[in-house]
């Protein structure tokens, strides 16, 4: 006997979601041209571009090519330039040096996507398909913990030991239970390093996960489950100040960009989704 009816009068259902909510405009990494150029020295950020010196608006005449090394950017000489060529100079530069980051696999062009979101976008949210491809593929590995896996194994077991009957509201909160010990998705693998989807995303902000509809049968039951995700496509001050992401030139002059008053390009919010489909037949 199909039991979706009884099912259905507790669902859709949020398992899960993060203390950190949605569309939080308050966080320090989504503000942006709050600062002048004192408060960004102050931060050690005087070297920002290999290419131009944007405090100036000076085009080196030597252009410097390391990402990751400072230069003696008071005594660097060059010509004059305009503020929008500044800006051309400093977008290609990002661009070329996230290429660092994203030379292997499917998704590396995902963050030149988001680079020019960042400049003509004016911080409407973003979305993108292979975005939600790449949280699916995470969320559908059998890693350690993996929430979809936690969900499963507790509806299994329940359709298991109570094969007569069920009681919904004690198994919603028995999943949800073991949810608080799982390890929400992430692109924070070895492999997100060099693939584009570390520096694209990382950390996520915040996350909910839904069960949306859950069906037994006479010979097994099915179940999906809905995740929702948002990150933060922009830089706080503490990302700025860490020993490790301040050395790279890419952090430095999308820092620079977002942050000086002068320039003020707007952060904005990386939405993707997938949907988990699991069961028994």
């Amino acid at each position: 006997m199909d039991q979706s009816f009884n099912s259905s009068m507790y669902l859709p259902d949020t398992l899960f979601e993060t203390v950190k909510c949605f569309n939080d405009s308050s966080a320090d990494d989504m503000q942006c041209g709050d600062m002048g150029e004192q408060e960004l020295l102050s931060l050690g950020l005087r070297d920002i571009s290999a290419k131009v010196d944007p405090y100036r608006l000076i085009r080196y005449d030597i252009p410097y090519t390391t990402p990751v090394d400072g230069i003696s950017w008071a005594t660097a000489r060059g010509i004059k330039i305009s503020h929008e060529e500044c800006i051309d100079i400093l977008f290609k530069e990002m661009k070329e040096l996230s290429k660092l980051f994203s030379f292997q696999g499917v998704y590396k062009a995902i963050i030149g996507e988001m680079i020019d979101h960042f400049r003509y976008r004016n911080g409407n949210g973003f979305y993108s398909q292979r975005l939600n491809l790449a949280f699916y593929d995470r969320i559908n590995s059998y890693s350690p913990g993996n929430p979809l896996s936690r969900i499963e194994d507790t509806i299994r077991n329940e359709f298991k030991f109570n094969s007569t009957s069920t009681y919904y509201p004690s198994l919603l909160h028995s999943i949800k239970v073991k949810l608080l010990d799982s390890s929400l998705p992430k692109f924070n693998e070895k492999k997100d390093r060099i693939n584009g989807l570390g520096i694209s995303v990382h950390d996520i902000a915040a996350q909910k996960i839904v069960l949306t509809n859950l069906h037994k049968y006479a010979m097994g039951w099915s179940a999906t489950v809905y995740f929702d995700a948002q990150d933060h496509f922009g830089l706080d001050i503490t990302d700025i100040k860490s020993k490790v992401y301040s050395q790279f030139r890419f952090l430095r002059i999308w820092f620079f960009l977002q942050r000086h008053r002068n320039f003020a390009f707007k952060p904005f919010f990386t939405n993707f989704h997938a949907i988990g489909k699991i069961g028994e037949y």
